[in-house]
């Protein structure tokens, strides 16, 4: 996570940074004028505050050495590439807004209306009115160029000015579109629905309150951050309904999504609906770090479903009452040179007895039983079953009892009829109600096949597996040289409360595997996976971020092999049981250490751990540490390389997803030209050391759970 998140932040800032520079706020904050169905956000209050700070860091140092220039060039064209879709829904660019802004900046993500998606952009222009005119008047030439016609119209006393944009020509998926744009005082908004900019001008003139700042996630994240901050501004603040956010993308490219279920309809049927909001602040050379960032997840109850998995402890409660915190202690088997160290504590018996809904949802799908006309659809609104479905359902011999509920999941389109234990679904699809049966059980028919199939290893996963594991678990990484596509190692830990029995039972489930060789590394048993075949996966419907091209659905693509650990490694030892993506990365765990070479003994995860003691957090459910010279090598030598595109990094993975062509099956050429960037020890320099912590956040009345609060920070290079 820590990864993902600087890489992230770093690559938005990097746009962000030629946008140009701000003064003091001239109009209220966006969140008040945007619509509370922002479903993501994102917000820099000053410019030129942001440019000073990313300047301080070492890492901004770096960037401005003209030794990175090309990779600094290459990098920002090409998100500015996969970012292209602002330019043909709004006729703009980042860069068309440099020497704009007068005050804050603010992008959003907006779900006016069920399966309509909108984007806006809200500048403060204070002292910059001559500039803001200057753009209107080139995005005026820009879309006229294209074929747009301008119109305006009159609202509120102010001019908006309306372009009605042709479909793109090289886009056979492309569809007109319009684009909004209005200067009222120091205020430029632009946006492609005319809902949205008509709000906003309302509430510039405070006659609608219905804006983003007053939704109860918005505030609830936001307040939490600033709380932490002590009501410092900070930097850069985001906030994203992550639901909402889902189906604003999924409303945006309709034509592209793929059969099946959603990653939306799974996550909204397993109940994790119950995330409202997560958002936070970002400041770079702040408060003594490098970066700081502070996330709130606001997730108030009921949990349902498979959201019941997600229970983090900060502690445990002892029969005496007494309440001990969780021991974030490195274990003494922790090597001192690993690149990344996670350990975190988790209720996994909880989590295996509300997997079940979770693993049918993926594997089991839903099987087609017939169709009927939409004329169905009025009574299904209603919680009526049509008499006809009735019958249609007694013709496939399945009689439905007297007791049958319906329910609505998506108003107009999809509904679930549930008897008993079974579930149906009734999809509005091509012109008829199309109705399928959603297959169950597929969890237990599992377990229970490995427990009483004859030619099965026959152990009871849950009581002879999972009831021996405790509540800790640690993920640890590092790299084999030379740097390969193949060079990062991971290795996962499960604290165990019976060793015995647990190393019993994996013995057994690991002989009846023809796969598994058993081997042995001192008093250690090691079970190492040679060859196996593994199950497909069902593919999921993943959103792109705003403006990027996504697949286009078909289903010829090739699957890719996107498994965490495609060859592994098993042993029970140390007190844990032990999964690796490399046998020679477990050897390396496994084999035993003086103090001075553990992670626990190393000055940096010393210097790191210091500060995490200073962040105020006294109850946590998880502790990260990253050595981030150690954790980006392997992507960075693969660029220099010129093999970026074949990295099995979690890194690179992100930064394909980012930088690729979109589509399964499909690599990407590397555009960057990898030959110009310096030795790797030049950039080794400015990257330090990284931690980070999480708790858990409970309501003080109730005692539920009510989300997770993060806060993280980069050091400088020592």
């Amino acid at each position: 996570m820590t990864r993902i998140w600087t890489w992230i932040t770093f690559s938005v800032v990097g746009l962000l940074l030629g946008v140009g520079r701000l003064s003091a706020e001239a109009v209220p904050p966006s969140e008040n004028l945007l619509p509370d169905s922002t479903k993501g956000f994102v917000a820099v209050a000053s410019m030129d505050r942001l440019s000073q700070s990313w300047n301080k860091t070492q890492l901004g140092q770096l960037m401005a050495d003209p030794v990175m220039k090309p990779f600094k060039e290459d990098f920002r064209r090409q998100l500015q590439e996969r970012l292209s879709g602002l330019n043909v829904r709004l006729g703009l660019t980042l860069d068309d807004l440099k020497g704009v802004p007068g005050g804050e900046v603010a992008v959003a993500v907006i779900l006016p209306a069920p399966d309509q998606a909108a984007l806006a952009i809200v500048v403060d222009v204070t002292g910059h009115l001559d500039q803001a005119n200057e753009l209107l008047e080139k995005v005026t030439k820009n879309l006229t160029q294209r074929g747009a016609k301008r119109t305006e119209q009159k609202a509120a006393g102010t001019t908006i000015v309306q372009f009605d944009v042709p479909a793109p020509k090289n886009d056979l998926h492309g569809k007109p579109g319009k684009a909004f744009y209005f200067l009222s005082g120091n205020l430029l908004v632009t946006s492609d629905d005319l809902q949205v900019v008509t709000g906003i001008l309302a509430r510039t003139l405070r006659s609608q309150k219905d804006s983003l700042a007053d939704l109860p996630a918005f505030k609830a994240v936001i307040n939490r951050c600033a709380e932490d901050a002590g009501g410092t501004t900070p930097q850069v603040r985001w906030f994203i309904h992550p639901l909402g956010y889902v189906e604003a993308i999924r409303a945006a490219t309709p034509e592209r999504r793929r059969k099946g279920k959603s990653i939306l309809e799974i996550l909204e049927n397993q109940g994790f609906g119950a995330i409202q909001g997560v958002g936070g602040f970002v400041d770079f050379a702040a408060e003594g770090y490098e970066l700081v960032h502070r996330t709130a997840v606001y997730a108030p109850p009921p949990y349902k479903k498979s959201m019941k998995i997600l229970l983090f402890p900060n502690g445990r409660q002892l029969a005496s009452g007494q309440w001990v915190p969780n021991d974030f202690t490195p274990q003494n088997w922790v090597p001192r040179d690993i690149a990344t160290y996670t350990t975190l504590y988790c209720d996994i018996l909880n989590a295996f007895d509300n997997f079940g809904p979770l693993f049918d949802e993926l594997f089991g799908g839903e099987a087609f039983l017939f169709h009927v006309g939409l004329k169905h659809q009025d009574d299904l609104a209603k919680g009526v079953l049509p008499k006809e479905l009735r019958q249609e359902f007694e013709k496939l011999r399945i009689p439905l009892s007297s007791r049958v509920t319906i329910t609505t999941r998506k108003a107009g389109s999809v509904w679930k009829i549930f008897d008993n234990k079974q579930i149906y679904v009734v999809r509005k699809r091509n012109g008829v109600l199309r109705i399928y049966q959603e297959l169950t059980g597929i969890w237990e028919d599992t377990v229970e096949s490995l427990w009483k199939d004859p030619n099965g290893p026959k152990y009871h996963l849950r009581n002879e597996l999972v009831v021996h594991l405790g509540q800790r678990v640690t993920v640890i990484s590092d790299y084999e040289l030379p740097i390969t596509p193949a060079s990062e190692r991971l290795l996962f830990a499960i604290e165990a409360k019976n060793v015995e029995k647990l190393r019993a039972t994996i013995a057994k489930a690991m002989k009846a595997e023809a796969s598994v060789k058993r081997r042995v590394f001192g008093d250690h048993i090691i079970w190492e996976v040679v060859e196996e075949e593994q199950p497909e996966i069902p593919e999921l419907d993943i959103p792109p971020l705003p403006g990027v091209d996504p697949d286009d659905g078909h289903d010829d693509h090739e699957q890719e092999d996107a498994r965490l650990l495609p060859k592994r490694a098993l042993a029970v030892a140390n007190g844990h049981l032990f999964v690796a993506s490399h046998i020679d990365f477990l050897k390396k765990v496994l084999k035993e250490k003086q103090p001075r070479e553990t992670l626990g003994g190393s000055l940096d995860y010393l210097l790191v751990d210091s500060q995490t003691q200073k962040l105020g957090i006294k109850e946590k459910c998880t502790r990260m540490f990253s050595r981030t010279d150690e954790e980006y090598r392997p992507t960075y030598e693969l660029i220099k390389q010129g093999k970026m595109p074949l990295s099995e990094t979690l890194l690179g993975r992100l930064l394909n997803t980012l930088l690729g062509e979109g589509k399964k099956g499909v690599v990407r050429p590397q555009r960057i030209e990898g030959q110009k960037l310096p030795d790797y020890e030049v950039v080794r320099r400015s990257l330090g050391p990284a931690g980070l912590v999480v708790t858990s956040e409970y309501d003080k009345l109730t005692k539920h759970p009510t989300g997770w609060f993060f806060k993280g920070f980069t050091l400088k290079k020592p």
